[in-house]
């Protein structure tokens, strides 16, 4: 999720900039998340060295303030590990939470998924039902959403809409606050046909955690606890639309002025405002990879190249349902704030990788998390290392 804005880039345009172009499994036990977060080995060998170079090489190039990074075979550590400082006098450690940005999607794709299975909703479900006076709705549904292929406007990308989370960083922006940003005069739609073209948009999936909440009514942090958290054992993964972020927390400094954004409110990327820590992560990206908490009918959904040959989506590279598909590892990026978490499993070898990086004073204002996991995966699955 990002916008063009320089120091607001949001969730989106992480999934957008990675397109340009270059029924249960597993028991529940291996799914639970572990009380604390602690570092962890397959031992030091070649390749768990070679990865903390890389990622001690990356901190000390690009100046940052922390890393801290996972990554796992077949849901079995090699490496997860935290360097760097969170603030001038705490240690970064493996134990604290972040926002993960665009893997908020991946929830919320999957909060929809297990709905239909209950024949609450639909994927085909007519937009209209709900937003039946939204401008270009006609032939637009659920599934659209997810994939992002209605061609609604993107709230974020207005540059005074970034200026206004600038100025009062401690706001709650509802969802409906949020659709009213995508319309007149604040923006305009991508394109008014829905389905027959594509272009990434924050207001797609606002809007689909909005209809879900309809549905089902009851807040969509409900449905999220109740559908997916709880059962699987995430106890360290949370919406957050306040700005009281889990502790302990990384702190984070804005990419452009640097100051302190670790206590502003995420409310403004809706159903995206999710933090967890590396564990959670590690856990959530395999389970969410291999589809194994949905049933057989709905397991293909997620990587269906139905967007393959729209706008920029080819059949190596393309938006899926909530998610990016660099064939064949099913990516996350995103950054804002200053905050810039990556994952990317790879369903072929069962290897998961997640990172976040937080910026020092004086550092350059890029996104380095997918250059880090496409560094470490040349490691691992030499043959096919995720795309930069």
């Amino acid at each position: 999720m990002m916008s063009r804005f320089r120091s607001a880039r949001a969730l989106a345009v992480a999934g957008v900039l990675t397109i340009e172009f270059c029924g249960s499994g597993a028991g529940a036990s291996a799914r639970t998340s572990p009380v604390s977060c602690a570092p962890a080995s397959e031992g030091r060998n070649a390749t768990t060295n070679a990865i903390s170079s890389i990622l001690s090489g990356v901190r000390k190039r690009d100046k940052l303030g922390a890393i801290i990074f996972g990554a796992e075979r077949s849901g079995k550590p090699i490496l997860r590990t935290a360097i760097g400082m969170s603030t001038s006098t705490i240690p970064a450690t493996t134990a604290m939470h972040f926002r993960v940005g665009f893997v908020g999607w991946q929830y919320l794709t999957d909060v929809m998924l297990l709905m239909a299975e209950r024949k609450q909703i639909a994927l085909s479900d007519r937009l209209s039902k709900w937003f039946p006076k939204y401008p270009h709705v006609g032939g637009a549904t659920v599934r659209m959403l997810a994939a992002s292929s209605t061609g609604f406007g993107d709230y974020i990308r207005p540059p005074a809409f970034g200026k206004e989370i600038y100025v009062n960083t401690r706001r709650v922006w509802t969802a409906a606050d949020l659709i009213a940003r995508s319309l007149p005069p604040y923006q305009q739609p991508a394109f008014t046909s829905p389905g027959k073209s594509w272009a990434y948009s924050h207001t797609n999936f606002v809007m689909l955690g909005a209809i879900l909440e309809r549905v089902a009514r009851k807040p969509y942090a409900s449905l999220l606890q109740e559908l997916i958290l709880k059962p699987v054992g995430l106890r360290d993964t949370r919406l957050q639309f306040d700005s009281n972020p889990q502790l302990p927390v990384l702190h984070t400094l804005d990419d452009g002025t640097f100051r302190d954004t670790t206590f502003w409110n995420p409310s403004w990327v809706s159903w995206g405002a999710v933090t967890s820590n590396v564990c959670d992560l590690g856990i959530w990206n395999r389970i969410f990879g291999t589809s194994s908490i949905l049933s057989r009918p709905l397991k293909s959904q997620i990587t269906e190249p139905v967007n393959v040959g729209l706008g920029q989506n080819t059949a190596k590279s393309y938006f899926g349902l909530g998610t990016v598909v660099q064939t064949p590892w099913i990516v996350a990026k995103a950054s804002y704030w200053g905050m810039y978490t990556s994952t990317a499993y790879d369903p072929t070898t069962g290897i998961s990788l997640e990172v976040t990086v937080s910026l020092s004073k004086g550092a350059a204002p890029k996104n380095p998390s997918g250059e880090i996991l496409s560094a470490v995966s040349k490691l691992l699955t030499p043959d096919h290392p995720v795309p930069l």
